[in-house]
């Protein structure tokens, strides 16, 4: 029996508290910001977690969940191959975070050591404040032991983490077992594999305390903390021309910027994930059409083929893909 070919899936952005939220993404998003503080920290633009699943926002399927679909037809969303593969655990999750406040010291398992909870993450940074900064690995000589055995002590690990600046375009790698912690003023894209397990090493003293994970952050903190600061690759061979922003084990990112209806196509194996920095769109293909909101983002199912993107003025659009069933590629 054929697959069904899906219309392109629009998601309503849903907003998860933190206690380090800070204000500015709403508008990212194109919707209104909140009348009172708010302590939202994430949006999550494209979820298949139980706790906060993605529901479609328009067109004939609007209300279905994201793990509805799955489960009804996993080859319509990912192909016949990636649904052998990911048909019980979606393989992407997409986020828009938003900081008042540095996130906690942390590190994320792999799926060795958490079978089903592996992260890998990826950041781009859409805005900062001219003196945000983000930690993301280690300074020459220390070790992730160094920063366990402060955390234990009660004494802050921050002069043992590597310091970075945060600016518009940054884009930041982070593989299983990185140590690293996002600082206040930032709005930034998280592209990143379908796990939330995060070890907390130190908290900055916020009240009201929160667990550490230190026997956990201690297993599963990798040797290299080496800092993947990445640049962009761009890639002039592809029809429209696109930047290569990460291409590892677990998803490619693209970005391109188009102003006119610009032609794409799905490879028939993989569902891809898309969203549009400051403008609109109209996304169609055979299947249907849809109107894309600002910074939300839009699921082409693996069976969809050829699709036409419109953008409403000259867009900034983030591509996002999982790697291929069989991916054997290396991380950057």
């Amino acid at each position: 029996m054929a697959t069904a070919v899906l219309p392109p899936l629009v998601f309503a952005p849903l907003p998860v508290e933190r206690p380090w939220g800070g204000g500015r993404a709403a508008a990212h998003l194109g919707l209104a910001a909140p009348s009172a503080p708010t302590s939202i920290g994430e949006w999550w633009l494209v979820s298949a977690r139980e706790r906060h699943p993605s529901r479609v926002l328009a067109g004939p399927l609007a209300g279905a969940t994201l793990p509805e679909l799955l489960a009804r037809d996993a080859a319509a969303l990912l192909g016949a191959r990636g649904a052998a593969r990911h048909r019980e655990r979606f393989p992407l999750l997409l986020k828009l975070l938003d900081t008042s406040a540095p996130l906690s010291v942390q590190v994320h398992p792999s799926d060795a050591a958490l079978p089903g909870e592996g992260k890998t993450e990826s950041w781009y940074v859409v805005e900062a404040s001219p003196d945000a900064t983000f930690w993301l690995g280690l300074v020459p000589g220390a070790t992730p032991a160094d920063v366990i055995a402060a955390a234990r002590a009660g004494r802050s690990p921050e002069p043992l983490l590597a310091r970075h600046r945060a600016e518009r375009g940054l884009l930041a790698h982070l593989p299983p077992g990185t140590l690293h912690a996002l600082g206040a003023g930032i709005v930034a894209i998280e592209f990143q594999t379908n796990g939330d397990t995060t070890w907390r090493i130190w908290d900055w003293g916020r009240a009201p305390a929160r667990e550490l994970h230190l026997a956990e952050a201690q297993r599963d903190a990798t040797a290299d903390q080496s800092p993947r600061l990445l640049t962009a690759a761009p890639d002039r061979t592809r029809s429209p021309p696109c930047d290569r922003l990460v291409d590892c084990d677990a998803y490619r990112v693209e970005r391109m910027e188009i102003a006119a209806p610009t032609h794409l196509a799905t490879d028939g194996d993989r569902c891809e994930l898309l969203v549009s920095l400051g403008t609109s769109l109209r996304v169609r293909s055979e299947a249907g059409a849809a109107e894309v909101p600002r910074g939300h983002a839009f699921l082409m199912p693996a069976a969809t083929g050829d699709y036409v993107v419109t953008p409403e003025a000259p867009a900034e659009l983030l591509r996002f893909l999982p790697a291929p069933a069989a991916a054997g590629r290396s991380s950057p």
